[in-house]
């Protein structure tokens, strides 16, 4: 080796990749879908429950909300869709919880697929306050913030799975020596005689 040259161990070298590339895509997958004059745009918005209570007070206000869909409606040209509104966690996704301020409704040109933007779905929209929308739930009466959508983020879906109610687990198939299921030593043996 030559003084003053820098050889790199191959495997360190590779090993030092991976963790750059796996920290750096767990760093954008911890971001905010939205650029940062966004962010900055919608920095001191009303609260959900002051646009709620006043929505022409603030027309023309740019704002970030966010929450789950509940329902979807195509208007001549326009898109709809009924939100019940959520707070949101520091990237901006919709925090599921029993706590709401209500329902807003979001309008866009855009025609969005209802199969897609459907009930349950988690969104969070950037808009401007056009003011209210009369409508009823249920049996009463009901003021939707109305928002006219400049962006909506539609969230990726939660993927709950139950490892147990894989047949593989409660038959024990797996390979050996690799601990997935509950394991061959529970199987007994096979015999062809």
């Amino acid at each position: 080796m030559v003084p003053g040259s820098h050889s790199m161990n191959p495997v360190l070298s590779s090993r030092r990749s991976f963790l750059a590339c796996l920290a750096l895509t767990l760093l954008l997958a911890a971001c905010s879908p939205f650029p940062k004059e966004v962010k900055k745009e919608v920095q001191n918005q009303p609260s959900f429950a002051a646009i709620r209570s006043a929505p022409s007070r603030y027309r023309q206000h740019t704002v970030m909300l966010g929450g789950r869909i509940l329902y979807g409606k195509h208007r001549k040209q326009c898109t709809y869709l009924e939100v019940l509104e959520h707070d949101l966690n520091p990237y901006d996704r919709p925090v599921p919880s029993d706590k709401t301020g209500g329902r807003f409704i979001v309008g866009t040109p855009s025609l969005l697929d209802l199969n897609v933007y459907r009930r349950g779905r988690e969104i969070t929209v950037v808009g401007r306050i056009v003011g209210s929308q009369p409508g009823r739930i249920g049996e009463r009466r009901y003021n939707y913030p109305l928002i006219a959508a400049t962006k909506i983020h539609l969230w990726r879906e939660h993927v709950v799975s139950n490892h147990w109610d894989d047949p593989r687990v409660e038959w024990g198939w797996g390979y050996p020596g690799m601990d997935w299921g509950m394991g061959w030593t529970l199987m007994p043996p096979l015999t062809f005689w």
